[in-house]
């Protein structure tokens, strides 16, 4: 049980940690516009009551007021090929009033069993504090890289082609906009980090940049590559960038690149994992890289029972330090088939197990961290054997994550 929350005038509350009812739900968006920069109103403010009313809403109560708030959203995470659900944390804020009580942690704690009673044995976050949010278990697993590509650097290919197609939301083309979903979904199930999008995501998209275009690539009858992009203040944004190959991705370019008319700039992210620009001629422009997303195995049980294993040499042992979900903390053994069972750490000698905090295995196992990297942290010495046998089942395939919420 944790202890009542003490107020500013030093006198006990008592704060209840308990699901939001959609009776509270105005009250969930009052803590939010107060909290955050920026008032919702018209289709955001219809875009957020959608994930209120189909999120897992945990509130802190204060009698019957709402002090503090965090959603849970049902989304999906591709790791490895492996497609898992996933708990988007997301508008986690309390009233000034109620700050440094311990009432976030109790949020976070509480939101890790919702999560696990859910089957969402991972979990995402964009941090307003790395430090915050890493003490209790999340940690970072994508570089992503901003670029910022000035007129005289438009990268221009030799490739011609008139197979481009091209539309926006609000004149919808109805049989490109559903080869696009078809394409994007397929295309974040090979991607490590990729989210698949459903109906839903994408009216989400619509009503938070209503002014996207898209323009689509094919070969043959075969999409192979596709853009949404907005244009305003005579600079080119790009909102997703996904092709199958380099050769795909160049009449992709050449098409942005026509647009040296009417934009002096254009600006999207990737990862720094791809040595964006490599093929351009003038590859050298403004180039950013930040770290704003953060990971975390909720479940490592569930999690591991899914995973897509590299070459499994001999057997494996996990030990999991994660005081914030004690039933992680467990010995996991990882046999040669896969197959994962609890066991008892008395029985294996230290040097054969891999003793992490849930922070560095959450790294590990999404691709972040190698399994060189993550020794550097690990709680006790790992002997040489059991040191090549992680290196050879854990993948290498660097994660990318561009969603937001």
């Amino acid at each position: 049980m944790f202890p009542a929350s003490k107020g500013a005038n030093g006198m006990n509350r008592e704060i209840e940690i308990k699901l939001v009812s959609q009776e509270d739900e105005e009250q969930v968006h009052r803590l939010r516009d107060y909290c955050f920069p920026s008032k919702y109103k018209g289709a955001r403010r219809d875009d957020f009551q959608y994930w209120v009313r189909h999120s897992t809403v945990i509130g802190a109560y204060d009698k019957r007021d709402l002090a503090g708030k965090l959603l849970i959203l049902p989304l999906n995470i591709s790791v490895h090929g492996v497609n898992y659900e996933m708990g988007g944390m997301g508008f986690v804020a309390t009233y000034p009033e109620y700050r440094n009580e311990g009432i976030m942690k109790r949020l976070i704690v509480r939101s890790l069993a919702e999560m696990r009673n859910n089957n969402q044995s991972i979990s995402v976050l964009a941090p307003f504090s790395v430090s915050f949010y890493r003490h209790f278990g999340w940690e970072l697993f994508f570089d992503k890289l901003h670029y910022s590509i000035p007129k005289e650097s438009f990268p221009q290919f030799l490739i011609q082609t008139n197979r481009m197609k091209r539309f926006s939301f609000e004149w919808l083309d109805e049989e490109g906009f559903n080869k696009i979903l078809q394409y994007h979904n397929k295309h974040a199930m090979r991607t490590n980090g990729g989210m698949q999008r459903d109906a839903a995501w994408w009216q989400r998209l619509a009503r938070r940049e209503p002014d996207s275009h898209f323009a689509y690539y094919t070969i043959g009858k075969s999409m192979a590559g596709y853009i949404r992009y907005e244009i305003k203040d005579l600079t080119f944004y790009i909102r997703d960038f996904v092709a199958d190959s380099r050769q795909a991705e160049q009449p992709l370019w050449n098409f942005i690149a026509s647009h040296q008319a009417s934009v002096n700039v254009i600006k999207g992210v990737t990862s720094a994992a791809s040595h964006f620009g490599f093929q351009f001629d003038q590859p050298q422009f403004k180039k950013e890289i930040t770290q704003d997303v953060m990971v975390r195995i909720v479940d490592v049980n569930a999690f591991l029972t899914k995973y897509s294993w590299g070459h499994l040499k001999d057997s494996l042992y996990l030990s999991v330090h994660d005081p914030f979900a004690p039933w992680n903390e467990c010995l996991f053994h990882i046999s040669k088939d896969g197959d994962v069972e609890v066991i008892n750490h008395r029985l294996i000698e230290r040097q054969h197990i891999l003793s992490l905090p849930i922070t560095i295995v959450s790294a590990m196992l999404i691709g972040y961290l190698s399994v060189i990297e993550a020794l550097n942290y690990a709680i006790d010495p790992l002997g040489k054997e059991a040191e090549e046998n992680w290196k050879s089942a854990v993948p290498i395939n660097p994660p990318v994550f561009y969603e937001y919420f």
